[in-house]
């Protein structure tokens, strides 16, 4: 079994790495620009549920499992989007789809979240706050 990187073009997925255990299908911007924009994430944190509305705009707000609440700005980018928060954090995500799963992956780090749902809209009635 070779451990080669295998590229497939498709609309839908970017490229596919393949090795021995594992293939991973990172969302690009074609499949972002309908999962992202005008919806809420719902994403496991610590074993409990945090939510995060993307506006159309690229303002966003978040709602931590712990009841902290974040406003900021989002941008789609290649491969995924990045987001900036008024407390002063800021990350590069890329979703990384497996069969029946969907993982958001820190570019910077080693931080790991599985989404676990995607709501229309303000779902969650998150507070707007300026960014």
């Amino acid at each position: 079994m070779t451990t080669s990187p295998l590229y497939v073009a498709t609309p839908v997925e970017a490229i596919v790495e393949f090795n021995q255990e594992k293939i991973m299908t990172a969302l690009q911007k074609e499949s972002l620009a309908i999962l992202i924009p005008g919806t809420t994430h719902v994403l496991e944190r610590n074993g409990k549920e945090a939510y995060v509305y993307f506006e159309n705009d690229g303002a966003a707000h978040m709602l931590l499992e712990d009841g902290e609440t974040r406003s900021g700005r989002w941008r789609m980018m290649d491969g995924g989007y990045a987001s900036e928060w008024d407390n002063g954090t800021a990350g590069r995500w890329t979703l990384d789809h497996e069969p029946g799963s969907l993982t958001y992956i820190n570019n910077d780090s080693a931080i790991r979240f599985r989404m676990i749902g995607v709501l229309f809209g303000n779902a969650r009635n998150l507070p707007r706050q300026p960014a």
